[in-house]
């Protein structure tokens, strides 16, 4: 009796593991954007009957939604990091911009692979790992 239910505890418990795998960054996105959305005091910016947590004021201090519609604003006072590897970074950041501008639906198109396709095949990757770390460690002991 305990060995017939063993197996199926097991499956449903790597099930939960891959489920909360796949929940928990949404979860952490949304909490940091509330808390954030909370105590922000200044007005959001607006766009297309939609308003973001941040404004669009040029501020050198932090980033804004001006960093979103001028990348110039943004890489002139905001990365520090990053300025020894715009050579390699822009191709690839811009690239990807135009390759998404390109589809002529540039929102539906970001959405698409940036928010939906790419973390997908990242957690389908994730999960093949972990599986696959599973069934080594399976065969190592016997």
């Amino acid at each position: 009796m305990k060995r017939s239910l063993a197996k199926p505890l097991a499956e449903m418990k790597k099930r939960i593991i891959y489920l909360l795998i796949l929940i928990f960054p949404f979860l952490g996105m949304i909490t940091v954007n509330e808390f954030v959305r909370l105590n922000t005091k200044e007005e959001g910016y607006k766009t297309r009957g939609v308003t973001a947590i941040n404004s669009a004021n040029k501020t050198k201090d932090k980033c804004s939604f001006i960093c979103h519609n001028e990348t110039g604003y943004c890489r002139d006072n905001h990365v520090k990091l990053a300025k020894p590897y715009f050579d390699k970074i822009d191709p690839l950041y811009f690239g990807v911009i135009q390759s998404l501008k390109s589809t002529g639906d540039y929102r539906g198109a970001n959405i698409l692979f940036l928010v939906i396709l790419i973390p997908l095949i990242m957690y389908l990757l994730l999960v093949k790992s972990i599986s696959m770390q599973a069934e080594i460690r399976k065969i190592k002991k016997g």
